[in-house]
């Protein structure tokens, strides 16, 4: 590994318990592990790409997301993160928080996400 390289977690990408899907954490890495450095809404698009293709596998797409956790190694970029939230959910949006964080070096999101992937996600009561 070299000094640019984030170390692969001994984790599964996601795990199904019932109708519920747990995602671990989503980083902006290159299927390398390699941070794909640029912007911070590089960082975080190529994070939100990550949670895309891991739901993909898991028979999922982004409208059955209930539940983002955001983890920001910077809150000066809670601006950017917002930018970059409502690209991905331009309409119906999960439920959200946003944590400061330590990350691993020189990550700057980690996108936490539960999804729902039987039946249909609804929003709040009257919605």
């Amino acid at each position: 590994m070299n000094h640019h390289d984030v170390p692969s977690p001994p984790a599964p990408s996601y795990r199904r318990q019932g109708d519920l899907l747990l995602l671990s954490g989503q980083i902006g890495v290159d299927e390398h592990w390699r941070p794909v450095g640029g912007t911070f809404q590089d960082e975080a698009g190529k994070a939100f790409d990550n949670v895309r293709k891991v739901l993909s596998d898991a028979g999922a797409q982004t409208h059955h997301i209930l539940k983002v956790t955001a983890y920001l190694a910077d809150m000066n970029d809670f601006d950017a993160y917002n930018e970059v939230w409502l690209a991905e959910f331009p309409r119906t949006r999960p439920a959200r928080t946003t944590i400061g964080a330590t990350l691993y070096p020189p990550l700057r999101i980690e996108l936490d996400v539960i999804a729902w992937v039987d039946g249909a996600v609804r929003g709040p009561a009257g919605a």
